[in-house]
């Protein structure tokens, strides 16, 4: 599993303003994808990042989770 905190920091100072994440790699409970994306959001919001466009895609293996930042 990859580290949320590597995904966080990347979503707050990388260059990159569009993402496409799948959430699977970072949770084992994919069920529970609306809390990851809920705590992503909040850490984001103290750092001043708004999401400008965003998309879930849920099936029965994986959800995705595609959003466009604004620095």
């Amino acid at each position: 599993m990859e580290n949320i905190d590597n995904l966080i920091y990347d979503l707050i100072f990388s260059e990159n303003t569009e993402y496409k994440i799948d959430i699977s790699e970072y949770i084992s409970d994919i069920y529970k994808y609306d809390r990851f994306i809920d705590k992503a959001k909040n850490i984001l919001r103290k750092s001043k990042v708004s999401i400008v466009k965003e998309k879930i895609s849920v099936d029965s293996d994986s959800v995705i989770w595609e959003v466009k930042v604004k620095k």
